[in-house]
């Protein structure tokens, strides 16, 4: 998730067109899930909110009871963010985590329509650090718009702020699998009136096993 600025010019449009953290009861739903397994778990650290953009996301997990950290690489998209959500920590970076402090523990990782911004090519990397800074068992949830043909693991597609791909739902888990994370469940949505593409939401756990 590179430097947005397409986010930085359109975020008060996109907050007006889109001003609550979830469009249908299965995100609300699929998040709420991700937190009661954060919360059962009970590691220490906090739950990083990677793409947070204005914040709905962040502060529906914190009054759930959980510490959250959102990191955005528009900082427009942070000002909305705290102007809306007052008291969330937020800190302008990207899904690589660097703008977080190296001594902060992670609990769990939360990327919710962010990591299509990310090159294919470097997802690899951005796993591989998220691996890194969570315990063994730590949940990551990841939400995507997907692709149906598994012959197309990766299709770019028009985003109307920033380049953008949509991964088949197995190549995404492979990739995750790769980087030393095991799936627990996914769902899969179809595409509606509002929702031009299917979107899927899969749950990881970070495995002991060193990835081979």
């Amino acid at each position: 998730m590179q430097l947005q600025p397409g986010y930085d010019v359109l975020a008060e449009t996109y907050h007006e067109v889109l001003p609550l953290p979830y469009q249908t009861p299965l995100e609300e739903h699929a998040v709420a899930a991700f937190a009661d397994t954060v919360l059962r778990r009970d590691a220490a650290g906090v739950v990083v909110d990677v793409g947070c953009g204005t914040g709905g996301v962040a502060a529906d997990l914190t009054a759930r009871g959980l510490a959250v950290v959102g990191v955005d690489p528009s900082s427009a998209m942070l000002v909305i963010a705290a102007r809306e959500h007052p008291g969330l920590t937020l800190l302008r970076g990207d899904a690589r985590l660097a703008a977080l402090p190296p001594e902060q523990p992670v609990a769990a990782v939360i990327a919710r329509f962010s990591l299509i911004h990310v090159p294919p090519e470097e997802l690899a990397e951005v796993f591989a650090v998220w691996r890194s800074r969570l315990p063994a068992g730590g949940p990551v949830l990841v939400a995507f718009q997907c692709e149906d043909d598994p012959s197309r693991p990766y299709e770019e597609f028009d985003h109307k702020v920033a380049r953008a791909w949509r991964p088949h739902p197995d190549a995404m888990a492979d990739r995750l699998t790769a980087a030393g994370f095991a799936e627990v469940w996914r769902t899969i949505s179809r595409p509606d009136a509002m929702h031009r593409f299917p979107e899927c939401h899969l749950l990881l756990c970070r495995t002991e096993d060193v990835p081979g």
